[in-house]
């Protein structure tokens, strides 16, 4: 292993180590350690048995997958505001403090479902040169096609019914976007996702899937023993629980998964489309001061709710 590998392998220890010994600042911010001494220790295992990986030959790409990672989750701690399906319950601690672990917490998403969809192709992909859980093939912008328009408009409902009724539609929310933008992706020059099962490209939907589902297992599992860590607290399926996660919400991590994926392409399909800094520049500010404004919610709806800050 190369000795980033190793640097993941002996801080996931080391954490692990400190968690247990309330050792600060292992006990408060354990996720961040588990989930960037994982995306370490993963990627470099993807390099032994790929010969490529996202830290080493794209990591140009990496850097440009954190700040999306971030805003992508933060589209989700929004909708939260109305949903209210989880809560933090975290120390009490400086601002900056707070919004720092957000952030690191935040960035590890994108990266994390990717790689671990890298690591899964592995079962059924033995090329070396297949594309990586991250790519997306281009193609001439086309005009969507009249089909599209029914799961558009379909995907539209899904993505706004948990907003007017979030009590019994709130799993709506992991499902709406797929059908929403994945056509969309195809006016900016980006293959859709297939979901075809026997076509080559559906293999990207099941490992992207799986992936959801593997990430969303070790989320709960690093989640339940961290000091800072999110509760949930919703309706009719909250009784039986595999960590603090209720059983039926497992279903929702690989949808989830397929809804990184769409966002993160349409983002960058968005961003290269435009032809001047300065409209790139006003994008990323964009980005930011929404971010800001997101954040700020999290600290009066999310944080709020459990700890009374």
């Amino acid at each position: 292993m190369k000795i980033y590998g190793w640097t993941g392998l002996l801080l996931l220890i080391i954490s692990e180590w400190g968690l247990f010994r309330e050792i600060e600042p292992f006990d408060t911010w354990f996720y961040c350690f588990a989930w960037w001494s994982y995306i370490l220790l993963a990627d470099n295992l993807l390099l032994i048995f790929r010969g490529r990986s996202l830290l080493l030959g794209r990591l140009r790409e990496f850097r440009a997958m954190i700040p999306i990672s971030i805003f992508v989750w933060l589209v989700f701690e929004a909708l939260n505001f109305r949903l209210q399906n989880w809560s933090y319950s975290i120390p009490t601690m400086a601002t900056w403090q707070r919004w720092a672990g957000y952030l690191i917490s935040y960035a590890t998403v994108l990266p994390g479902v990717f790689i671990t969809a890298d690591l899964v192709e592995l079962f059924w992909r033995k090329r070396s040169s297949a594309p990586f859980a991250s790519e997306c093939n281009s193609q001439s912008p086309l005009r969507m096609p009249r089909h599209s328009l029914p799961w558009v408009v379909f995907g539209f409902c899904l993505t706004i019914a948990p907003l007017i009724w979030p009590r019994y539609l709130f799993p709506m929310v992991w499902v709406g976007a797929i059908f929403l933008l994945n056509p969309l992706l195809g006016k900016f020059g980006k293959q859709c996702l297939s979901f075809k099962i026997r076509s080559g490209h559906g293999k990207r939907v099941w490992s992207l899937m799986l992936a959801g589902l593997i990430c969303g297992l070790m989320w709960e599992f690093w989640n339940y023993w961290a000091g800072s860590r999110w509760i949930y607290s919703v309706p009719f399926f909250g009784e039986w629980k595999v960590f603090e996660m209720p059983v039926l919400g497992f279903l929702g991590f690989p949808p989830f998964a397929l809804e990184c994926w769409i966002l993160y392409h349409l983002i960058q399909a968005v961003l290269h489309s435009m032809s001047s800094r300065i409209f790139r520049l006003v994008w990323w500010l964009g980005m930011g001061i929404i971010s800001v404004l997101i954040l700020l919610g999290i600290d009066a709806y999310t944080v709020a709710m459990q700890n009374g800050l």
